[in-house]
């Protein structure tokens, strides 16, 4: 449905007509979060933005559920064209959050490109590079940690059910590799037949699949490798009447094999898109068909892990489609149209569900991470930094869904790739803040002011928070123990501390996340102005005899812990020295002694502790010459 703020009814004019939809959707102005209540200016309303932020519901009973306030508040940051499902700074900052980790590959950005695998059992990602004819190989952090050379034209990769394998599509040798993921060292090889120059590859129907063929030399057909038989045997032309004019991109279910395999013209317009059902063997077609958006050019495709799903990325600005993989039918029963903003260039599934969606020309977000069942708004949005772009098809999971791996080109560098790597990524941001007085006194309880961003899947009523607190009687931070907080309809909580030492007071404040949040720290700093003492040294402006001893005493005030002085002697022209550092007496007192041979500057030092200020004076004893 097209939801509108007066009409209730269809597009604003000049827009395009939606089909077929209810009329409205009233929303509850007590559902929605304080950020996004300016507009609503009415107790309970329809609502719209109009133009390309107008949303769209799809009407199946498990797209809209308006019993959940955080869905709907949701829906209308999306409405806004919020980057991030949220509608204010600290909830963007909790959503758009930045890299976890990232490093520079020895992969340059140039046409062509390769694709991305990832073998959860070695923890290693795998990037092809067809340009040097190499498999660039880095651990989880994306230090690469070695290079698969001589495997011409890489570029498809897939890795076997048990981890134990890679499969290397090598366009240029007519061939796909086999490599060991223990060793990373090529076992065998599989001829593909003449000229055929393999593409792509998946895993369906308990066989390798594979596309070959190339743009105006016979065009594009799929084949498989059967590794049943005692000795793996490839069979080919086996696209099922399809007609693809090169070899097209394939995608399969991440997790089990449901027996579909999916084709798509990657990289030409019209797009075009075919399931197949190869649980016997044999590709079989289902569902074909073509030009799904008019004028969208493919960049990438993803099949759901039950099969019933297909994902498009085809760099349609704001639009991101799911059909149903039984008729490609965009009115079916199982479409979506995911909220996004920009043009997205990649899809991937993890094994339970979650889908992983990168911008090739973002507004703000470069890689949106959806959840089943979760409204169609994302519960994690990622950025990458200005001028930094997501290469094509450069999302990619770890298989425990874990760690969530992006390609990208580095505008600011150019010349090589980068891998980012992003931590529990399908965890929603939970974007912690802590506010706190900017002075505060010695020994008075001050109040430590939390705040939790908007979240997609909401906090529950209390949660536990760390306090760790660093100062002069700390400076490497002592944990003030676990806090269970009870948070406010606006996600806020209180903390009260009295502190134990002055100057600069670190609070830091951490969320430990569970099972659906993820964790988030903050900091805040508190001026807390310590005691002031007193400290004085006799003698000034005494006159003696040149070459005579003298005798002065410095004279400390009330301090907290610390009972040190240091006295140090400076003649006219010469150097600072020190005469004497000790703990003064029960008095306060601390005698020097010094031989007095020219006009000579004497400075008393109370270093301070983490209660009391520092203190110094300074007494001239002048010489005489008898």
């Amino acid at each position: 449905m097209t939801l509108h703020p007066s009409t209730g009814g269809g597009g604003a004019a000049g827009e395009p007509t939606t089909h077929p939809w209810p009329q409205s959707i009233k929303v509850s102005r007590n559902l929605v979060p304080d950020h996004f209540r300016p507009w609503w200016d009415t107790a309970d309303r329809t609502f719209s933005i109009g133009g390309r932020n107008t949303v769209r519901i799809r009407t199946s009973s498990h797209r809209l559920r308006p019993s959940r306030p955080a869905a709907a508040g949701a829906a209308l940051a999306v409405l806004l064209g919020a980057a991030t499902a949220v509608g204010t700074d600290n909830a963007q900052a909790a959503h758009a959050a930045a890299t976890d980790s990232r490093a520079d590959l020895p992969i340059s950005p140039d046409w062509p490109q390769g694709e991305m695998a990832v073998d959860g059992v070695h923890q290693h990602v795998f990037i092809s590079d067809p340009k040097t004819n190499t498999v660039v190989v880095t651990d989880y952090a994306g230090k690469v940690v070695g290079r698969i050379t001589g495997e011409a034209g890489a570029n498809g990769m897939a890795v076997s059910r048990d981890s134990a394998t890679l499969y290397v599509a090598l366009t240029d040798a007519d061939a796909i590799a086999a490599v060991d993921t223990a060793t990373l060292k090529e076992t065998a090889r599989f001829a593909t037949g003449a000229n055929s120059g393999p593409l792509d590859l998946a895993f369906a129907g308990g066989k390798l699949w594979f596309s070959y063929g190339k743009y105006a030399q016979g065009g594009g057909n799929l084949g498989s490798l059967d590794f049943a038989a005692a000795k793996p045997a490839v069979a080919l032309n086996q696209s099922g009447g399809v007609s693809w004019e090169a070899a097209p991109q394939l995608s399969s279910a991440p997790s089990g094999d449901q027996g579909v395999l999916v084709a798509g013209n990657q990289d030409r317009s019209p797009e075009e898109l075919t399931v197949y059902d190869v649980s016997s063997g044999t590709a079989q077609l289902r569902a074909h068909r073509k030009e799904i958006m008019p004028g969208a050019q493919q960049e990438d495709i993803a099949l759901s892990p039950d099969g019933k799903d297909v994902m498009t990325a085809d760099r349609t600005d704001n639009v991101l489609l799911s059909l149903d993989s039984s008729d490609l039918g965009y009115h079916s029963r199982s479409s979506r149209e995911f909220q996004v903003q920009g043009q997205p260039n990649a899809v991937e599934y993890a094994a339970n569900g979650d889908l992983a969606v990168g911008m090739r020309y973002s507004k703000g977000v470069d890689v949106y991470v959806f959840r089943p069942g979760e409204d169609n708004i994302p519960v994690r949005a990622f950025t990458i930094g200005d001028y930094n772009l997501v290469e094509p098809r450069g999302v990619a999971w770890a298989p425990d869904g874990s760690k969530l791996f992006v390609l990208t080109e580095e505008g600011l560098s150019p010349g090589h790739l980068t891998l980012r790597v992003f931590d529990d990524p399908t965890k929603a941001a939970t974007g912690l803040k802590v506010t706190a007085p900017v002075k505060s006194a010695l020994g008075e309880k001050l109040t430590l002011h939390g705040t939790f961003a908007y979240s997609v899947l909401p906090l529950p009523g209390s949660v536990t928070v760390q306090v760790t607190r660093t100062d002069l009687a700390s400076p490497k931070g002592v944990s003030l123990g676990s806090r269970t907080v009870w948070l406010s309809a606006q996600r806020e909580f209180d903390i009260d501390d009295v502190p134990a030492a002055g100057g600069k007071v670190t609070y830091t404040l951490r969320y430990p996340g569970d099972a659906t949040h993820a964790a988030s720290t903050a900091s805040v700093t508190v001026d807390v102005p310590r005691n002031k003492t007193t400290l004085t040294l006799d003698g000034d402006g005494r006159t003696v005899t040149r070459g005579t001893n003298t005798t002065l005493r410095a004279k400390l005030g009330r301090t907290w812990r610390d009972r040190t002085v240091s006295v140090y002697a400076q003649p006219a022209g010469g150097t600072r020295t020190l005469v004497r550092a000790g703990t003064v007496d029960r008095d306060g007192n601390l005698v020097i002694t010094y031989k007095v041979t020219r006009n000579t500057t004497f400075t008393a030092v109370f270093p301070g502790d983490p209660r009391t200020e520092p203190a110094q004076d300074t007494s001239l004893i002048k010489v005489s010459a008898r």
